[in-house]
């Protein structure tokens, strides 16, 4: 099992890119968002809220069910973030989870 620490940084850096993404990719998404991204193996959590193109961070849950939810467990987050697994691989093989509407996927899919 990968480290707290270790884990933290890379959903913060995956909601990081998010917030980063370019202006074409900015407008493929709709005008609110709420997200959780988490690693239930260490009962962790991170939210954001996309709101017209800006990505705001909390380690707070929102105040109703996200509309994007990812979950992976922390070592095939860190896999996913070294390189040594591929997102597809991953999302075929079972290894991340993510609950969201057919046209966020495909949003999600562009922006990432």
């Amino acid at each position: 099992m990968a480290e707290v620490e270790e884990v933290e940084a890379i959903l913060d850096a995956f909601l990081g890119r998010l917030a980063q993404v370019d202006p074409s990719s900015r407008a493929v998404m709709p005008g609110r968002r709420t997200i959780e991204a988490q690693c239930p193996d260490l009962e962790l959590f991170r939210y954001g809220v996309w709101n017209n193109g800006v990505l705001t961070r909390s380690d707070e849950p929102v105040t109703r069910r996200p509309d994007i939810r990812i979950a992976v467990r922390s070592d095939d987050l860190v896999r996913l973030s070294t390189g040594e697994m591929t997102f597809a691989q991953a999302y075929l093989g079972g290894r991340i989870r993510i609950d969201a509407s057919m046209s966020d996927l495909l949003r999600l899919r562009a922006m990432l």
